[in-house]
């Protein structure tokens, strides 16, 4: 080896032995960072639900009646108004979390944005910048399921009434129009947690 290349050995090890390896930021996502997300998400899979459900269906209520004839007739409801509907769907909402993934952060509100990576109703996905997260730091899948959790035992009676309410509307039970709309309204898009102010404030207070 010539004496100039041993120089340009010995600067090139230099400069990389002084060299900053590029970082990568890996961003901690709070749970109540979620709340809107998987509100969203909730209302979304509960309307769908509603939806899908024939409004023929009858459930019985477990009280009684005596008919004009004398009989003993036990009465009935339409089974989409009944509480066990809504149970129903509230006990295995969470369980389709895993269909759910990242979608970088909401325009408005700067917070985790989630998507289904298959439509509910046949819409086409695109999931391009979609972040399948499985780092413990990261949005999960597991993150994304237990934050739904969360959100269900808090928001519970909130949610059943409202749904309800809705779909005992002229609107739903008779024209069929979805209760998404407007429950996404009342139930998420109105409240502070999907408000840019509510991010601010999280990260304020976690800092």
């Amino acid at each position: 080896m010539d004496f100039f290349t041993s120089l340009v050995v010995v600067f090139l090890a230099t400069s990389l032995a002084s060299a900053e390896l590029p970082t990568f930021k890996q961003e901690f996502i709070y749970e109540d960072e979620l709340k809107c997300s998987i509100c969203r998400m909730v209302i979304d899979e509960i309307s769908f639900k509603f939806e899908s459900t024939n409004p023929k269906s009858k459930i019985q209520t477990g009280q009684a009646g005596i008919s004009p004839d004398g009989t003993y007739k036990q009465k009935k409801i339409p089974y989409m108004l009944s509480d066990t509907h809504i149970t129903e769907i509230l006990d295995l909402v969470c369980d389709n979390s895993w269909h759910y993934v990242q979608m970088g952060y909401d325009p408005i509100n700067k917070m985790p944005h989630v998507k289904r990576m298959n439509s509910l109703r046949g819409e086409p996905t695109d999931l391009d910048g979609s972040k399948i997260n499985i780092q413990d730091k990261e949005l999960t899948p597991d993150k994304i399921k237990r934050a739904c959790f969360s959100y269900v035992e808090k928001y519970e009676d909130e949610v059943v009434a409202e749904f309800v309410k809705l779909v005992q509307s002229k609107s739903f039970f008779e024209k069929r129009k979805s209760p998404l709309k407007k429950a996404l309204k009342r139930l998420c898009n109105d409240k502070e947690f999907c408000s840019p102010e509510y991010h601010k404030k999280i990260r304020k207070t976690e800092l």
